[in-house]
């Protein structure tokens, strides 16, 4: 799964969720997605199992490059229905070991997408 972000620089952000790199993807409201150092939750048309472990990539905004993909691994730890039609599930990602420079990185995200919305 990959979250992609092709323009956090502007004001209409757009966010999407992508299975198998783009075979099934998702466009995502702006509270629908929440990151931090140390995971994320989202909500998506797609259950997950417990366990399952995931690979997520976001492109943000870099001071030296204009942008840069951040990716991490994470294991699903919570996935339960929200309701509503169609069928929607909340998940919760706790991500894998980071280095710190990939901490930083989500940190400066998390900062951002907060002020977004």
């Amino acid at each position: 799964m990959r979250n992609r972000e092709p323009s956090l620089f502007s004001t209409s952000r757009v966010a999407s969720l992508s299975l198998d790199y783009g075979t099934d993807d998702q466009e995502c409201a702006e509270n629908e997605i929440f990151v931090s150092e140390r995971g994320m939750r989202m909500r998506s048309r797609w259950q997950f199992e417990i366990g399952t472990q995931l690979s997520v990539s976001f492109v943000c905004p870099d001071t030296d490059r204009g942008q840069r993909r951040i990716t991490a691994e994470g294991v699903v730890v919570w996935c339960e229905p929200c309701g509503g039609r169609p069928a929607s599930y909340e998940s919760t990602l706790l991500f894998l070991e980071l280095p710190d420079e990939l901490k930083q990185g989500l940190r400066e995200l998390s900062h951002l997408l907060g002020s977004s919305q």
